[in-house]
């Protein structure tokens, strides 16, 4: 799957976050460790395979010139933070 950086919706210490079309990719800083980056997707897939939640489905965890992304579905709607405040 490629993708295009051209819409960034939020950006961190640690990676940026784009929307491409109906698809989001978070964008690792360069040197962010792998097993984290491989844990998000591990803890990403069980929620979505294991519950009723209504998430974003993980498309695929990828290196993108040197540095790591995960891809997922965009959803339209509240992010976590907003529903939690």
């Amino acid at each position: 799957m490629e993708f295009t950086l051209n819409n960034k919706i939020a950006e961190r210490k640690t990676k940026t976050v784009y929307k491409d079309n109906d698809t989001v990719v978070k964008l690792f800083v360069k040197d962010y460790s792998k097993a984290d980056i491989l844990n998000e997707a591990l803890i990403h897939s069980r929620v979505e395979e294991n519950t009723r939640l209504n998430i974003p489905k993980l498309l695929e965890v990828k290196k993108f010139a040197s540095r790591w992304a995960l891809t997922t579905e965009y959803v339209e709607g509240k992010t976590l933070k907003d529903l939690i405040e």
